[in-house]
């Protein structure tokens, strides 16, 4: 009699055959793995360079704001080179001052200028040449708009039937497409030519 579950036991070479299947399959997955880690490397964008208007702003008015120290250096003062160690609301800069002993000095006649020039003259200019400018190109578009779409209808008949007519742009077009998709068939030189 036997009994309903029979348990049969892989031999050693069946369990030997699963586990190189296993470390083939460990070993596919990783060189997959590898694989696209490698191609995800050479896809990575540079990063997008930060060009908003405040950092430009803010270098270009950090040479007329002073910090003076006069416990440790008197008379002279210190400049701020640096973007990240500048503070712009003089009110936070004074109240840091009056802690340490340091005193905020700002040119505020530059620091206007400076202003006025990037925020109300530049845009100012910019906005009228190109008002200038679009009061001449586009006139001169018009006009060569015009003789795109002259030379493009201006054409002659296509067949023996005149009523074909094809503007000279279509049949440039015409010709530049068959010349990229008709083959093209080299020379045969004929055995008469050879003797």
């Amino acid at each position: 009699m036997s009994s309903a579950i029979d348990v049969v036991r892989p031999s050693e070479h069946d369990l030997l055959r699963r586990l190189q299947t296993i470390d083939e399959m460990i070993r596919v997955n990783e060189e997959t793995e590898r694989r696209l880690q490698r191609i995800a490397e050479r896809r990575r964008i540079p990063p997008v360079p930060d060009l908003r208007f405040e950092y430009s702003y803010v270098r270009s008015v950090a040479p007329y704001v002073h910090i003076e120290q006069p416990s440790s250096a008197k008379g002279k003062e210190k400049a701020i080179d640096g973007v990240d160690g500048l503070e712009l609301d003089t009110s936070a800069a004074t109240t840091a001052g009056q802690e340490t002993g340091e005193v905020v000095r700002v040119e505020w006649g530059r620091i206007l200028w400076i202003t006025t020039r990037d925020q109300v003259i530049s845009p100012l200019l910019q906005g009228a040449l190109w008002g200038v400018a679009s009061h001449f190109l586009r006139p001169l578009g018009a006009v060569l708009g015009a003789h795109f779409r002259a030379w493009w209808a201006r054409g002659a008949a296509r067949g023996k039937d005149a009523s074909e007519i094809e503007g000279d742009g279509v049949q440039w077009l015409r010709n530049w497409m068959g010349s990229i998709l008709t083959p093209s068939v080299p020379s045969v030189v004929h055995s008469s030519r050879l003797h």
